[in-house]
């Protein structure tokens, strides 16, 4: 379990050499402290998913209280992706030099109090800002989050973990589709917004007051940090007072910069990885801001409208569990392969199967597909980079992933506004799953290895 060190007697023998943290966390089972930080992410995770979800919950409630056409929120439903790649570019980063806990409650607290503002909204501009706003806090918490959770769990579970994880933002999305019509029906769109402004609000202090820094932070960046020892005793109370195993006080560490990620070593994974997360959410973001309408428009009640639209968020918490078993036994590229083709199979179908039971399947299997993929790559993604630069690695993937999820809801809006059927809109989609299922067949697993 440690570097030099020897078992005696259910105990660890401290007195040879300094603790090796990277092999103690992957070779014990998680401890009570590891669990807390996972589940603080997870957390953290499903009220940005609720958030996510439920500005396109809300837009036909608002639009027909103001007497607007739907698609005029167009932008509003692009804010909040403008902000999670100005949260991406400019907050994210600052996890690799302030450390993960900091950043992940910095941005509950931004996402808490501007999604109250939003609640406040009376036009479309106070919608834009406060949602820009809400996306900067997502954008700071989401990469620090996978970062986080990703040093403190074992190699040999991690991946089943940052899906777990990763999942708690389809299941807010899910649940959001189920908590705002009695919202709706009781406070009006403003309630949703309350909801979700309070919550991550009360998670932050409680991630404050119970979940300690990332160790493996800690000793890259600030090795002389006194949390350390105390960390290492809560994770491992065995080792009593033993030192950790510190990096070489010589060694040069990665700056925490984008062109740190393009530099030889990285370049190829990092833009291979970068087209895929740019097409898979664009596809992912087009139908959650759109999905309510365009079933609304093909006949569907609004409540059923609701409930169906985050359908695609329930096959994407099962597909991503199914992927995470292929992600931790080393098959993740063919599974995702399948998953992609699976996804651009069942929307091209949409063109021709009638409205029914067949669209609940499809949608499921589109889930699966995208929401299911985007929670596997999230997973791989922090195995492609060193502790030293993960919550960097982690932010571009987040920045370039956010182009698509910024450009979606344009794009479903101008095909709305054309008069597009809904049923064609979904088929004309099926393009970018397609790219992301080439995409793996050129990607290298041996990355996985990093």
């Amino acid at each position: 379990m440690l570097a030099s060190t020897a078992k005696t007697g259910g105990t660890v023998d401290t007195t040879q050499s300094r603790i090796d943290v990277v092999e103690l966390i992957d070779e014990r089972s998680m401890s009570a402290v590891q669990w807390l930080v996972a589940i603080a992410c997870g957390l953290t995770m499903f009220v940005d998913g609720y958030d996510l979800q439920v500005m396109p919950l809300a837009v036909p409630s608002v639009a027909q209280q103001w007497g607007v056409d739907p698609s005029l929120f167009s932008f509003a439903l692009s804010a909040v992706s403008i902000g999670l790649g100005l949260g991406g570019i400019f907050v994210a980063p600052l996890g690799d030099l302030f450390g993960r806990r900091t950043l992940v409650i910095a941005g509950l607290v931004i996402a808490g109090l501007s999604t109250l503002g939003t609640g406040t909204a009376s036009g479309e501009y106070q919608f834009v800002i406060w949602r820009v706003l809400t996306g900067i806090g997502m954008g700071a918490s989401i990469p620090n989050c996978n970062a986080w959770t990703s040093e403190y769990t074992p190699l040999r579970g991690r991946a089943t973990v940052l899906v777990l994880m990763n999942a708690a933002i389809g299941i807010g999305a899910f649940l959001a589709g189920f908590i705002a019509p009695p919202v709706l029906a009781r406070w009006g769109w403003r309630g949703t917004f309350f909801v979700g402004g309070f919550v991550p609000l009360a998670i932050a202090a409680l991630t404050a007051l119970t979940t300690p820094e990332s160790l493996k932070f800690l000793i890259s960046r600030r090795p002389g940090d006194p949390r350390i020892a105390s960390t290492l005793r809560r994770i491992a109370p065995e080792v009593g007072a033993a030192s950790p195993k510190l990096p070489d006080p010589g060694a040069k560490l990665p700056r925490a910069f984008v062109d740190e990620l393009l530099k030889p070593a990285y370049r190829r994974r990092t833009l291979m990885l970068w087209g895929v997360v740019l097409a898979n959410l664009f596809t992912l973001y087009v139908l959650i801001s759109w999905l309510p309408q365009l079933l609304v428009s093909a006949g569907w009640s609004l409540d059923r409208a609701l409930r169906g639209a985050v359908l695609i968020q329930a096959g994407g918490v099962l597909g991503g569990l199914v992927l995470s078993i292929f992600v931790d036994r080393r098959k993740t590229l063919p599974a995702m392969f399948i998953a992609f083709l699976a996804a651009t199979v069942s929307l091209g179908l949409f063109a021709i199967a009638p409205s029914g039971i067949a669209w609940v399947v499809m949608l499921c299997l589109i889930g699966g597909g995208v929401s299911g993929s985007q929670l596997a790559l999230n997973a791989l993604s922090t195995a492609y980079y060193p502790s030293a630069i993960k919550a960097t690695g982690m932010s571009w993937v987040g920045v370039v992933g956010t182009m698509g999820s910024i450009v979606a809801p344009f794009v479903g809006g101008w095909l709305i506004r054309e008069q597009v059927a809904a049923v064609n809109i979904l088929a004309l989609l099926s393009v970018a799953p397609l790219l992301c299922a080439i995409a793996m067949l050129f990607m290298k697993s041996e990355w996985q290895g990093n």
